[in-house]
C-alpha cells in the first residue's frame, strides 16, 4: 500500500494505521520497538530439547494456529504438548494448576478480559518486559509497536509489567440474513430501536426467529457490555464503586431481556456463543451479534446453511452513544515456568506478522496493524468484505468489553443470574438493585 490508498476493506491505510498507535502507547510502558538494529540473525535453537506443557481455550485462533505445531518444532527442537478445552473447564483446570504450583505449565491463551486482573495480583503472570528487551530473546523483526493501541493497553497492569504478547482483539459485531434483508429492501441497522425493529418484522415462529445472543448466566455478561455502553451506563464510578444501581442499567436490561423473550428461540435462556451461532447457521435467526471471531464457520459450506449470507456491521448505535465491547486475548507464560525462557521464545513466534497473516487468511482477526494490508491477505480474503470492513471500524469504536476488576468472573455470575431471569419475567428494578448491592459487597471484598 502506497500514501493513503485504499485497503480491499474500503480502510484506507491511514485508517489503520490510527488502530497501532501503540508506538506511543508502546514507549509508555517501556521501549519495546524492536527494530533491525537488534542484529540481523537470531538463534531459534537456542532451547533446543526443551519440552512445554500448554492449556488452549477453544477458539478460532487457537484451532489455525495449532495446525503449525510441526513448523514451530522444526524452527526450534522444542517439543509442545498442548490441550485444548472449553473456555470454563480450560480456565478452571488453569486455576488448579497454578493454585498447586507445580511449575508443570509452562503458558496458556489468556483471557485478558477474564484474568487480567485477578491472576497479576495472584503473579500468575510472568512479566515479559525484560524479554520483549531482551535481544536473545525477541528476533529482530518481532515489532512490538506494530501491536494495536488497545491491544497493548489490555496487557498492561497498573504497574507497566507487560502480561501476555495479543493474539487479537475481538470486537463484537452484528450478524444478519443479508438475503433476507435485501428482500426487503433494507440495509444493516443504525441504531438499536431499528434493530429492534427490524427484529419483531422478521420474527416468524418456528420458521424464523427474529434475534438472538447469549442468555445463559456468566456467558450473557460479554454481549450485555454492548447495551450498557449504548444506553450509557457503566461498570464503576470514579471512586471504583458500584455503577450499576441506575435507571440507565434498568432500561439496559428491559431492552436486552426483551428482544431475548420477545424474538429470540425457546430456551434463549440457556444459550451461550455455541448455541446462538448454531441457531444462526441453521438459517432459524434473522439478527445476532457475538464476537466477531466466531463468523468465519457462518461461511463454511459444510457446516453452515447460511454461507454467503451473512451480512457484516458494526454494532447499531444506542440512545447515548456508539460502541464496540472489546475482548483481548493473548500469549502468556507462567510465572511458575521452569522453563519461562523457551516458553516466551513459543509465544513470540506465534504472535508473529507471519502467523499472524496465516490467521487473517484463516478468517480469523488478529491483534497486529500491519498483517491487515498483506498482499496475500488482500488478494485471498476468506471472509467477505464487509467482515474486514466490521472488523476494522469496531475497532476504532472499541471498549474494554468487562469491568477491569479481580473477580471478573464473580461479576458475569452476579448479573449473568439478573439477566436470566429478567428474560423468564423477573422486574428489572428490582434485579438491578440486587445485583448492584451483591457486585458491591464482591468489590469491597477483592478490590481491597
Amino acid at each position: 500500500m502506497k500514501g493513503c490508498g485504499r485497503t480491499t476493506t474500503g480502510m484506507t491505510r491511514r485508517d489503520v494505521l490510527k488502530l497501532g498507535a501503540a508506538a506511543a502507547a508502546g514507549a509508555a510502558v517501556g521501549p519495546f520497538v524492536v527494530t533491525p538494529g537488534h542484529g540481523q540473525t537470531f538463534n531459534w535453537q537456542k532451547f533446543k530439547g526443551k519440552e512445554l506443557f500448554c492449556i488452549f481455550y477453544k477458539h478460532p485462533w487457537i484451532d489455525e494456529m495449532v495446525k503449525f505445531f510441526p513448523e514451530f518444532q522444526d524452527l526450534t527442537g522444542i517439543k509442545v504438548h498442548h490441550e485444548v478445552l472449553p473456555e470454563v473447564q480450560g480456565r478452571q483446570k488453569l486455576t488448579v494448576e497454578m493454585t498447586a504450583g507445580s511449575g508443570g505449565l509452562d503458558l496458556w491463551h489468556a483471557s485478558m478480559h477474564v484474568e487480567k486482573r485477578r491472576f497479576w495480583k495472584s503473579g500468575w503472570f510472568q512479566p515479559l518486559n525484560k524479554f520483549l528487551e531482551d535481544k536473545s530473546l525477541t528476533a529482530p523483526d518481532y515489532d512490538w509497536a506494530d501491536m494495536t493501541a488497545g491491544a497493548v493497553a489490555a496487557v498492561t497492569q497498573p504497574d507497566k509489567t507487560i502480561s501476555g504478547l495479543p493474539t487479537f482483539v475481538d470486537p463484537f459485531v452484528l450478524f444478519y440474513r443479508k438475503d433476507l434483508f435485501q428482500q426487503k429492501g433494507w440495509s444493516a441497522p443504525k441504531t438499536m430501536a431499528e434493530m429492534e425493529d427490524q427484529a419483531s418484522k422478521l420474527h416468524n415462529p418456528p420458521t424464523m426467529y427474529g434475534f438472538v445472543a447469549r442468555g445463559l448466566k456468566n456467558a450473557n455478561a460479554t454481549p450485555w457490555a454492548y447495551v450498557i455502553y449504548n444506553m450509557g451506563a457503566d461498570y464503576l464510578t470514579a471512586d471504583r464503586k458500584s455503577a450499576m444501581n441506575t435507571p440507565a442499567w434498568v432500561k439496559s436490561l428491559e431492552w436486552y431481556s426483551g428482544m431475548l423473550r420477545r424474538f429470540a428461540p425457546p430456551g434463549v435462556v440457556n444459550f451461550n456463543w455455541y448455541e446462538c451461532s448454531a441457531a444462526f447457521m441453521q438459517g432459524q435467526v434473522g439478527i445476532y451479534y457475538d464476537g466477531v471471531n466466531f463468523a468465519n464457520q457462518f461461511e463454511d459450506k459444510e457446516k453452515s446453511k447460511i454461507a454467503g449470507k451473512v451480512g457484516y456491521a458494526v454494532l447499531p448505535a444506542g440512545p447515548a452513544g456508539h460502541f464496540a465491547p472489546t475482548f483481548t486475548n493473548a500469549m502468556a507464560v507462567s510465572a511458575q515456568s521452569k522453563n519461562k525462557e523457551a516458553a516466551y521464545l513459543f509465544i513470540q513466534w506465534a504472535t508473529t506478522k507471519k502467523m499472524c497473516v496465516r490467521e487473517l487468511l484463516a478468517g480469523v482477526g488478529v491483534g497486529r496493524v500491519e498483517p491487515w494490508g498483506n498482499p496475500e491477505v488482500k488478494a485471498k480474503p476468506k471472509m467477505p468484505a464487509d467482515w474486514y470492513d466490521a472488523y476494522l471500524a469496531s475497532l476504532k469504536i472499541g471498549r474494554a468489553g468487562l469491568p477491569e476488576i479481580v473477580d471478573v468472573t464473580q461479576y458475569r455470575d452476579i448479573f449473568g443470574v439478573a439477566i436470566q431471569k429478567a428474560i423468564e419475567g423477573g422486574k428489572p428494578a428490582e434485579l438491578v438493585a440486587q445485583a448492584s448491592k451483591e457486585f458491591q459487597d464482591m468489590l469491597d471484598k477483592t478490590e481491597k
